[in-house]
């Protein structure tokens, strides 16, 4: 049985779902979202009037500013988003019992077996599909069809905005061979760059040369490059996979060499990072910190606790030591610090509570459903720790 597989591109998601929540926002047409223009952060999304200008997503604000300085520069609010992707995927699950979230933004869906239903083309449903998301969450996406993972993606960024776009079987080379190699996944700019300097730009190029060629053109990538540009790609879908990691990081307005300051912001970010975990209910074994001195260097540290946990005070606990003995490298090198971050990984599901929990333990996580009860019915700020509090003060002031 032929897969079947759908994708779902949510456009400009990001800017949309800011519109939606703040009014002043709608008619602005040149819209960037992921920080202020006095921020260094980098965009998350850009209204597609601003994209003319060459913005795009994983640029520095301060170039954004740069080709745009016309533009409105807004902060958005990820629990904004989180509930919107959430909407968006109860949609889809009524069209396909398949649906696997790749990211905020995007979704597949498995429609193998629906030759009954669907004997010719699914660009019917998929457009019953994107109409009905429309309608129920008001945002757009495009829809991409294909027999496999890769080329459903490529159709529907092909598609944008709002459109519709299916590659059956037996087109894939064709539907493939007028694209440049960037436009495959796995492709990046650097890389991209790099063949291009050898005469390698186009899919079709890598079509029609002789595998043999090819490797000695380019090394090892050959023969993956190759199945990529005759359209083979992966079929399968899991629906309960577990995410590899969930993270908040941030890049700070200005360089911070004040520890004190930068724990109150790990604090805030570990406190997001644990809300997650349990609203999907994994927990994590793994803790890493991350610090970017203000000359870039990059610095990771991590933990792997006894006991896997998605307890705001235990997460805590660990990226707290671990930014002290990174921050130690930081005063010696006389620097500031630009980025902080934390991620939880080696994940896994949540286990039924402990009867023989430490009592310390059991008290810690009744305070912790305490407060993600009132948090879920006022909002994250309902409930804010001291060291929270002051750190937004301190930027109220500022």
């Amino acid at each position: 049985m032929p897969a079947r597989i759908v994708h779902v591109d949510l456009d400009a998601f990001f800017v949309e779902v800011c519109r939606q929540q703040h009014p002043e926002l709608r008619h602005v047409e040149l819209l960037v979202v992921g920080g202020r223009r006095d921020q260094r952060g980098v965009v998350q999304s850009a209204s597609y009037g601003a994209r003319r200008f060459g913005i795009h997503a994983g640029m520095p604000i301060a170039e954004a500013v740069r080709l745009c300085p016309q533009a409105t520069f807004f902060q958005g609010a990820f629990a904004h988003y989180r509930t919107a992707s959430l909407t968006v995927r109860t949609v889809l699950e009524n069209f396909s019992p398949t649906v696997v979230m790749a990211s905020l933004d995007e979704a597949y869906l498995d429609f193998a077996g629906t030759e009954k239903l669907y004997p010719v083309s699914l660009l019917p449903v998929a457009e019953q599909l994107r109409d009905k998301v429309r309608q129920e969450t008001g945002l757009d996406c495009s829809v991409g069809i294909g027999p496999n993972r890769m080329l459903a993606k490529l159709a529907s960024d092909y598609a944008k905005p709002r459109g519709l776009m299916e590659v059956r079987s037996g087109w894939e080379e064709g539907f493939l061979a007028g694209l440049p190699l960037r436009a495959l996944p796995g492709v990046g700019p650097k890389t991209a760059e790099r063949w291009a300097q050898l005469g390698l730009v186009d899919v079709y190029q890598v079509q029609t040369m002789e595998e043999g060629s090819l490797v000695r053109l380019i090394g090892p990538d050959a023969r993956p490059l190759k199945l990529r540009a005759q359209g083979q790609g992966g079929t399968v879908l899991r629906p309960h996979r577990l995410p590899k990691s969930v993270s908040r990081e941030t890049t700070l307005s200005y360089d911070v060499r004040d520890p004190a300051e930068l724990e109150r912001i790990l604090a805030l970010l570990t406190a997001r990072v644990a809300g997650q975990l349990r609203d999907e209910q994994i927990l994590a074994r793994t803790v890493t910190m991350k610090l970017r001195h203000d000359d870039f260097l990059t610095v990771t540290r991590r933990h792997t606790l006894e006991t896997a946990t998605d307890l705001d005070a235990e997460l805590y606990h660990a990226a707290r030591s671990l930014f002290r003995t990174a921050f130690d490298e930081v005063r010696q090198r006389n620097r500031g610090v630009r980025l902080i971050g934390i991620a939880a990984t080696n994940l896994g599901t949540s286990a039924e509570p402990d009867l023989f929990e430490a009592p310390g333990r059991d008290r810690l996580r009744q305070l912790t459903a305490a407060v993600d009860k009132v948090r879920g019915k006022f909002g994250f700020n309902s409930v804010t720790p001291a060291t929270i509090l002051e750190l937004r003060q301190r930027r109220r002031k500022s």
